[in-house]
C-alpha cells in the first residue's frame, strides 16, 4: 500500500497549555515530503481536533444541515404538504445532524448540543408556523435531537456477550464509563 504525502494530514493531539510542544516535535516525512500539520482533520464524515473537542464539527454539520433547510423552505414555499415536510426533514436535514454520533455524543458539552437543537427547531417551526416547539414535537411524534441521540447511543452499547465469561473492566470514571470507547473495545470479543 502506497501513502500519498499530499492528500495525508498530521494532527497532534495534546491537552499542553503551552503553544510550543510543536516546535519540539519533529515533522513527518513520506518520500521526502513533509507532512502537513493541521489543527483539526476530517476523518469519514466527523471532524477531530487536536484538542479532542467537538466544537469544529457541530459548526460544520449544522453549517450542512442549514444549507439542506433552505429546500425545506423552498418546498414549504411551493405548497407541499406539513406531513411530507417532515418526511424531508427526517430523511435529509436529520441524518446529517446525527450523523456518527456514538462517537462524539457522549462527551458533547450542552451548548453544543443546544447549537444542534436549534437546526430541528428552525425546520419545525417552518413547518408548523405559529406553534410552541414542545407541541410540534408532540403533534409529529418527534423526540429532540438530545433523546434520539442517547437512544442511539445506547442501542449500539446492547450487550452480546455472556457478562460472565468476558466481564467489562472496572473504570475509574462515569464518563469514560459512558463513552463509546470501552463498549467497542470490550464488547466485540
Amino acid at each position: 500500500m502506497n501513502i500519498n504525502s499530499e492528500k495525508s494530514k498530521e494532527i497532534i493531539i495534546s491537552f499542553a497549555q503551552d503553544g510550543n510542544f510543536r516546535s519540539t516535535i519533529p515533522n513527518i516525512k513520506i518520500d521526502g515530503r513533509d507532512i502537513a500539520q493541521v489543527c483539526h482533520a476530517k476523518l469519514l464524515g466527523v471532524t477531530i481536533s487536536q484538542d479532542l473537542t467537538w466544537n469544529k464539527h457541530v459548526d460544520n454539520i449544522v453549517k450542512k444541515a442549514g444549507k439542506r433547510l433552505y429546500m425545506l423552505y423552498q418546498l414549504k414555499r411551493a405548497g407541499i404538504t406539513q406531513k411530507d415536510l417532515v418526511s424531508v426533514y427526517v430523511s435529509v436535514v436529520r441524518p446529517v445532524l446525527e450523523y456518527a454520533c456514538p462517537v462524539w455524543h457522549t462527551n458533547l458539552p450542552q451548548y453544543l448540543s443546544d447549537n444542534i437543537e436549534v437546526i430541528q427547531k428552525r425546520a419545525l417551526k417552518c413547518i408548523f408556523p405559529g406553534l410552541g416547539y414542545a407541541e410540534i414535537l408532540r403533534r409529529v411524534n418527534l423526540d429532540t435531537l438530545n433523546v434520539r441521540r442517547d437512544s442511539i447511543c445506547q442501542h449500539i452499547k446492547y450487550n452480546v456477550r455472556q457478562q460472565n465469561v468476558y466481564p467489562l473492566p472496572v473504570t475509574r470514571t462515569n464518563r469514560f464509563r459512558n463513552s463509546f470507547i470501552p463498549w467497542a473495545l470490550y464488547n466485540c470479543q
